[in-house]
């Protein structure tokens, strides 16, 4: 797994799972609307990282598919491949490349307050500031600020939400050290059907296994 990578594909997932508290206003409600509506998604994903300064560090794209609660599947293509599947259990993280997959249970895999948000189960407005930042041309804007940013690993995310069909279109993080990743949600598909598999992941012969001993699921 490249350095970063995982932080910033884990507060992602973190927040595809969120369903804030019922606070009036325009971002809140669109949000609260797609994940009382959405149980499963597919879509293409690209994914771009500025630094401090602002230059661009890294772009990637590829296709995700997320099953609440719980399971998703990541497939990084570009510009080189990854995995990232869970399935409620187990966290995987698989680089071709190292040839060597990371086995982590899902709990520590996600981490506390992380974990917490994914699952749904948490009172998001203890460990967040939840704000609605209304409308900005064709999307809704929702703003969260970690009230323990330590915890979170991230300073501050928005998420951005489009209508009709009501769905995430676009999430933006700024981390602790005060880079910029902003992830763009294309092809979004909403409720498919996905196999169960589609949430598994058996390493090829050979693979190093990492973290978690068998190659369990």
């Amino acid at each position: 797994m490249r350095p970063g990578h995982l932080g910033r594909l884990l507060t992602a997932l973190c927040l595809l799972a969120l369903a804030p508290p019922g606070v009036a206003g325009v971002g809140l409600d669109r949000l609260e609307a797609f994940y009382a509506e959405t149980q499963a998604l597919e879509a293409d994903f690209r994914q771009k990282v500025a630094g401090p300064e602002g230059g661009v560090q890294e772009r990637s794209s590829g296709r995700v598919w997320i099953q609440r609660p719980d399971r998703f599947r990541w497939d990084y293509r570009k510009p080189f491949p990854q995995l990232i599947v869970a399935n409620g259990r187990t966290v995987k993280f698989y680089d071709p490349e190292m040839e060597q997959v990371t086995v982590r249970s899902y709990s520590r895999g996600m981490g506390h307050t992380p974990s917490m948000v994914l699952a749904g189960g948490g009172d998001l407005e203890r460990h967040f500031r939840v704000e609605d930042e209304g409308a900005s041309g064709a999307l809704a804007w929702v703003k969260l600020v970690p009230r323990e940013p330590g915890e979170a690993g991230f300073q501050q995310a928005r998420v951005g939400l489009a209508a009709d069909p009501v769905r995430v279109v676009r999430f933006q993080f700024t981390d602790a050290f005060g880079n910029r990743t902003r992830i763009r949600f294309d092809d979004i598909r909403l409720n498919p059907s996905l196999a169960a598999d589609r949430f598994q992941f058996e390493a090829p012969p050979g693979t190093d296994i990492l973290g978690g001993g068998p190659n369990r699921n």
